[in-house]
């Protein structure tokens, strides 16, 4: 993943291309992906796509771990594996939970992994699995715990992908954190992302913050981020192309009968049709068992995450003291309050 600008100029990080002031975008497998198909939609179900999905990553991994967040992604990715009989050999949950100041609300963004997640996991059985929850704020007690702060000091925000989110210093080192005594060929599953689909032009496009994101660092040892929902082999472009599809096809008829004033077909519950794009988006392209009872609302900046507000009350920590140098040396290049994204090249599906 890199960047680059219309005269073909790279950029290895977000940051240097923000910093260049030149219209850029985001390089994510373009070579791939401009020799996709897709305008022709795969035959098989999306059910069935998961299900292939989950079985080759089993099959190429001897530890299996899913980062299990509660959100509606992450809980499709569990349902496949655990209705499929496909093992999981770890679940992770990550928060700050000890920060909160009671237990089950949303005060640091744990809401999602209290009221879906673990009510979720305690109704299966899953007697092979093992099930980590981890608190990351002990390991912000000391910068040096981390290793682009010990790398890059005060400016470890270029180097940590395109969410500057100081608890993504976690996710970089999940390595060190969770699996020090794991020698086994290990992948970690990220639910990110979709494709975004752009209904004026009928096309895809790949968004980096949802991509370069947790850290950005996807092999470490024996460790591997996978994405479950985009990649580059065959099953996965799959489904990135009938997901784009199954979304265009709901989007133009749903448009269609909501400007005409027709009554929604049966099936399509109104609470549904008019909730917001993104929960349309998601209610179409996975078939839940367990419907999420409560949704998280998404973090406003890409530099200070809802996850991060136990940051806000550390302000004797020489972490805090880092975090702020973090921020100071996003502010050189671009507002701090401001989600400033990247897209990959348009992919169209007419």
């Amino acid at each position: 993943m890199f960047y680059y600008d219309e005269d073909r100029n790279v950029y290895p990080t977000h940051a240097a291309a923000v910093a260049s002031n030149r219209h850029c975008s985001f390089y994510f497998y373009d070579d791939v992906f401009k020799k996709v198909d897709w305008k022709t939609e795969p035959t098989e179900t999306l059910d069935t796509l998961y299900r292939e999905r989950a079985q080759q990553i089993r099959d190429q991994y001897d530890h299996v771990i899913l980062c299990y967040s509660g959100g509606y992604d992450s809980t499709n990715i569990l349902e496949t594996f655990y209705y499929n009989n496909i093992l999981i050999d770890e679940i992770l949950l990550v928060g700050a939970f000890s920060q909160d100041k009671q237990k089950g609300t949303d005060e640091n963004h744990n809401g999602d992994i209290y009221l879906n997640a673990f009510p979720t996991l305690n109704s299966m059985n899953l007697p092979n699995t093992k099930i980590t929850v981890s608190d990351y704020t002990e390991h912000f007690t000391d910068p040096n715990n981390f290793t682009l702060i010990k790398k890059y000091g005060n400016e470890w925000t270029d180097h940590i992908g395109a969410f500057k989110s100081v608890h993504n210093l976690f996710w970089y080192d999940l390595k060190k954190f969770i699996g020090r005594d794991n020698n086994k060929k290990t992948c970690y599953i990220m639910g990110s992302d979709k494709p975004g689909y752009e209904a004026l032009d009928n096309c895809v496009r790949f968004n980096d913050l949802s991509v370069n994101d947790y850290g950005a660092n996807y092999e470490d040892e024996n460790f591997k981020r996978i994405n479950f929902y985009n990649g580059t082999d065959d099953i996965v472009i799959k489904i990135m192309v009938k997901q784009a599809h199954v979304v265009m096809r709901f989007e133009t008829l749903f448009v269609e009968m909501v400007m005409q004033g027709k009554t929604l077909p049966h099936g399509w519950q109104r609470e549904v049709a008019y909730m917001d794009r993104m929960k349309r988006m998601n209610s179409i392209i996975y078939n839940l068992r367990t419907p999420l009872q409560f949704e998280s609302t998404k973090s406003m900046y890409s530099s200070l995450s809802a996850r991060d507000m136990f940051m806000l009350s550390k302000t004797d920590s020489a972490m805090y003291r880092m975090t702020l140098e973090g921020m100071k040396t996003i502010s050189k290049h671009t507002a701090i309050n401001r989600k400033h994204c990247f897209f990959s090249q348009p992919y169209y599906l007419k």
